[in-house]
């Protein structure tokens, strides 16, 4: 009976002796071509794993907006926001603007009481502060025993904490020659939940309340900056005013360094994920946390250290000591990461869920009871 030889095998015939470095001329050639031959077959044709050829389609082809970076940067503006929320500046605002249509402080026509007078004819076109609010807790969580959010970001705080964590333990353990707590790959799965998160819930009003809130924290800011408007305070500057118009009208005020350094690091962290959103919404990416950027200027910056500054500020002024971020460097599985909103019955609200088996009996039992009405032929009315 005849044998059949596949080209594969004779290819790997001679490959295993020129591994071995068998010359051509070599006196036991014939010898040392039947024992690679011998290995190859293993024991006969059918028998060799080699002629099973296993070419697994890429799953990763495809993909197209696992993050979608405009939702990313819309994102960081909210975040922004909501740290100059708790800063109370928009409550100042708005205290200052009622205070100014009550005749409280001593000012007249210029360019500060312009300012002010501008800002009070806006206030329709403005989001309320409990919109504002439950934008933040639909984009990050924030704010959820106050504000009645059907969709709150739940996993925002620990996909957080988790990246920046494990950014500070990557980059603390650069130079050692031991066994590293976090590798490099590890660190680049905490970007990608966190990014693929964010990406979620950058989608609808998102976008286009990251733009109202930045112009009108931009009009804020000229209409608080006014010398006028300082004067009528007894402050030298923005920020002292911030604090004094908290203290005597808002119940306290809030430390002005802190809420400002998170809203600064936060929204630059957040952008730092929009610019690497290549790399992470590619499952087999990896990012060198610590390479050096070149700019298409020419300018050389360290634009991964810039990172690592944002994340030790933000560790700092929240007070997360080593301890803390040792709890939580490490990667997590998770069950479940969508990457576009749910439109089941899971996306609506609590209440409404709890009621809809309710209405659903309701009518169920109302048709049981109506009288079966006899069935007439067709064409008779």
């Amino acid at each position: 009976m005849p044998s059949t030889i596949f080209a594969q095998q004779l290819a790997q015939v001679a490959r295993t002796l020129s591994e071995l470095r068998v010359p051509a001329d070599d006196p036991l050639f014939k010898q040392k071509f039947d024992n690679a031959w011998a290995i190859v077959l293993k024991g006969s044709v059918q028998e060799i794993p080699s002629q099973i050829r296993i070419e697994l389609p890429p799953l990763d082809d495809n993909v197209v907006a696992d993050i979608v970076k405009d939702n990313l940067l819309a994102v960081s503006a909210l975040y922004f926001g909501a740290q100059l929320e708790e800063l109370k500046f928009f409550a100042v605002a708005d205290k200052v603007a009622e205070q100014f249509e009550a005749g409280l402080i001593p000012m007249s026509r210029s360019v500060g009481g312009d300012s002010i007078y501008q800002y009070m004819r806006g206030a329709p076109q403005r989001f309320t502060e409990a919109e504002r609010r439950g934008i933040y807790a639909r984009a990050f969580g924030f704010a959820q025993g106050s504000i009645d959010e059907p969709l709150p970001n739940r996993e925002f705080a620990d996909l957080w904490i988790r990246f920046l964590s494990a950014v500070s333990v990557l980059t603390r353990e650069q130079g050692i020659t031991v066994r590293r707590a976090l590798t490099k790959t590890q660190a680049t799965k905490n970007a990608r939940d966190l990014a693929v998160n964010i990406s979620l819930h950058g989608y609808g009003i998102a976008h286009f309340a990251a733009i109202e809130l930045q112009d009108t924290t931009k009009k804020i800011i000229r209409m608080l900056s006014y010398q006028d408007v300082l004067s009528a305070y007894g402050v030298n500057d923005m920020w002292q005013l911030i604090e004094r118009v908290s203290g005597l009208y808002l119940g306290g005020s809030v430390n002005s360094v802190r809420q400002r350094t998170l809203a600064t690091a936060g929204a630059e962290i957040i952008q730092w994920l929009a610019d690497h959103q290549p790399q992470l919404a590619n499952p087999g990416g990896e990012i060198d946390f610590l390479a050096e950027i070149v700019t298409p200027t020419g300018d050389t910056q360290l634009k991964e250290k810039r990172l690592i500054d944002n994340v030790e500020k933000w560790l700092a002024v929240t007070g997360t000591d080593d301890q803390a971020t040792s709890k939580f460097f490490e990667p997590v599985s998770l069950a479940q990461q969508p990457t576009i909103p749910n439109l089941a019955l899971q996306g609506i609200p609590q209440s409404l869920q709890s009621i809809i088996p309710q209405v659903t009996n309701g009518i169920q039992g109302a048709l049981s009871q109506l009288p079966q009405l006899p069935m007439q032929p067709p064409g008779k009315a």
